[in-house]
């Protein structure tokens, strides 16, 4: 999650939710793992050393932190979860292919 605000601040978090949701659920990896992360992000041509570099970056921690505590606040529960307004969704089903 920490690499998702990473992945925003460089103005691509879209394609990288679609590319980590491929690894996650697709094929599937094992995304805690330092190595097989390095190795799916270069895979999906991200810059990879810079991704696990923002992912200790504390600023990025304290962010990630503050996140967590609003979607605490709004009672979210899991992945993928969005808002539109005020009302959640959660689940697969409602991912639309663009």
């Amino acid at each position: 999650m920490r690499a998702a605000i990473g992945a925003q601040k460089d103005g691509y978090l879209d394609r990288y939710i679609e590319e980590v949701l491929k690894h996650m659920w697709e094929e599937p990896k094992k995304m805690d793992d330092p190595e097989v992360i390095h190795k799916a992000f270069t895979e999906s041509g991200f810059d990879a050393d810079r991704l696990l570099e923002q992912m200790q970056d504390p600023e990025i921690k304290a962010e990630l932190i503050s996140n967590t505590e609003e979607a605490v606040k709004r009672g979210t529960f899991g992945i993928p979860i969005f808002f539109v307004g005020e009302e959640m969704f959660f689940g697969e089903r409602y991912l639309v292919a663009s």
